[in-house]
């Protein structure tokens, strides 16, 4: 009987995370067509988007105790205020560079992850997924300047 309303909780909670990610994509989505945001809604996209590489990141640690990957969820929730001018509005060619190179990330996540799976080392994936990082974090410093 535990077993059942573990599974059931488990269940409600991957809906309720479901539901928040497709309510953020669309709160960004009616952004980027308006061309206007506020930091709350750019928070709640940070917050989703490291809530859901979290279990991408625990699962390739399973196998690979690597710096880079442990502070990735960090990494990622960083740079979504900062492609909004101080009065809301979007800038949408630096929101959709950062969207790309996070779609990047995940996709040699990804990699790794399966790699690591079929016991092969991932040696080049994680030398372009630290390259792609270093990408990020200049490209975050400099929205920031």
């Amino acid at each position: 009987m535990t077993v059942h309303r573990n599974n059931v909780r488990r269940r409600r909670k991957l809906e309720g995370n479901l539901g928040e990610t497709v309510r953020i994509a669309s709160i960004v989505q009616k952004g980027v067509d308006t061309g206007r945001s506020s930091y709350v809604e750019m928070r709640a996209l940070a917050r989703t988007t490291n809530r859901n590489l979290r279990p991408k990141v625990r699962a390739i640690l399973e196998y690979l105790d690597d710096d880079i990957i442990k502070i990735l969820p960090a990494e990622l929730s960083e740079g979504y205020t900062d492609v909004l001018t101080p009065n809301g509005n979007v800038r949408q060619d630096r929101l959709d560079r950062l969207l790309s190179i996070d779609a990047d990330i995940v996709t040699y996540l990804g990699i790794i992850e399966s790699e690591l799976k079929n016991n092969s080392a991932p040696s080049d994936s994680l030398k372009a997924l630290r390259e792609l990082v270093q990408e990020r974090k200049k490209f975050v410093d400099a929205l920031r300047a």
